[in-house]
């Protein structure tokens, strides 16, 4: 298992719109396709995909560490669980809502 602690209290994310868009949708097609379990954990959320999915897993993982400096990630193989303080929490919830699909920060901000 890989940990990736967070290095900032600031719910926020970097990327571009462009980047956004496309993050946003690896993230839906992923969540389409492979989610096997999705289970809330104290600070956030768990994730599993298929085991073939992981490299893909693991790439979303490398991005959003990048951008969303505020979450910890704790990758194994292909789950990873996503969890922050505070606000961090509830914003995991929703960003990461497999029934709506909406899978990724908004730029600059995230609001509670």
């Amino acid at each position: 298992m890989e940990t990736f602690r967070a290095t900032s209290d600031t719910v926020a994310c970097t990327l571009t719109q462009d980047d956004l868009k496309e993050t946003v949708s690896a993230w839906k097609k992923l969540l389409r396709l492979s989610l096997v379990s999705r289970q809330e954990v104290p600070g956030g959320l768990r994730l599993m995909v298929d085991s073939r999915s992981k490299a893909a897993l693991r790439q979303l993982v490398d991005i959003e560490r990048e951008c969303c400096r505020w979450i910890t990630f704790k990758l194994d193989g292909a789950s990873v669980t996503i969890t922050a303080a505070g606000d961090g929490e509830s914003a995991i919830r929703e960003t990461w809502d497999a029934e709506r699909q909406h899978c990724c920060s908004q730029p600059e901000a995230l609001t509670q």
